[in-house]
């Protein structure tokens, strides 16, 4: 595996290959063709508005860790409907080890508000979500441990692979979170692709903001 240093915290890391997925069932990833496609992949990272018994069956035979965001169209995290055997990732760090090495996860479930359901949040309390994020990953760093390389979310930033409705505009707040952090990568879901034309990289500074629809399978 190829070893990188994390111009944030100049430390080395080591590659961890990830699974991705939101928004879509894979027949893919919901069949007997799992093991072999994913094959090599050492953790799966789901951003959201997927069925939770796919979490479990992907976690079951893949054997692998999955973490996972909520979506606006998943339970309420208070529900007690959950993915069972996997992990929660809304405003938590985690280290995702591979066979290797390692990366470290940041995630933040929800949309914006538009219907009142579960998991939606203007973008002051959002804000806010973001902030209390900000403070576990200083202490993190204060206590010589390293900040996450990779955020994940269901909505995008704003203005990063968003829309212009109410429902699927990105939030403001994660602007904050990149310039503040500095991430290699930035996983989302919630915008629909439809078509090849349509945009899934984006970029803000050195940050690669990367629309998961779907799947893919990324090292990092």
């Amino acid at each position: 595996m190829r070893r990188n240093v994390s111009p944030k915290d100049g430390m080395l890391c080591e590659d961890v290959k990830l699974l991705c997925i939101s928004d879509r069932v894979e027949p893919m990833l919901h069949g007997p063709s799992l093991n072999s496609y994913a094959k090599g992949v050492e953790a799966v990272i789901s951003c959201g508005d997927l069925p939770f018994d796919y979490l479990e069956y992907i976690v079951t035979f893949l054997g692998v860790p999955v973490y996972y965001v909520l979506g606006n169209h998943d339970p309420d995290p208070d529900s007690p409907e959950y993915p069972e055997g996997c992990t929660p990732l809304d405003g938590r760090i985690v280290d995702v080890k591979g066979e290797a090495g390692g990366v470290v996860v940041a995630g933040l479930s929800g949309s914006r508000l538009y219907s009142g359901g579960p998991n939606q949040y203007t973008e002051r309390q959002m804000r806010l979500r973001s902030w209390a994020l900000s403070v576990r990953i200083l202490r993190r760093r204060l206590a010589g441990r390293q900040g996450p390389q990779v955020f994940v979310t269901h909505s995008p930033p704003f203005g990063l692979g968003d829309a212009e409705d109410q429902a699927h505009v990105g939030f403001e707040s994660f602007l904050d979170l990149i310039d503040r952090h500095e991430p290699s990568l930035w996983l989302h879901g919630h915008e629909h692709l439809y078509g090849p034309d349509q945009q899934r990289v984006t970029y803000r500074g050195a940050t690669k903001v990367i629309n998961i629809f779907g799947h893919r399978i990324i090292e990092v």
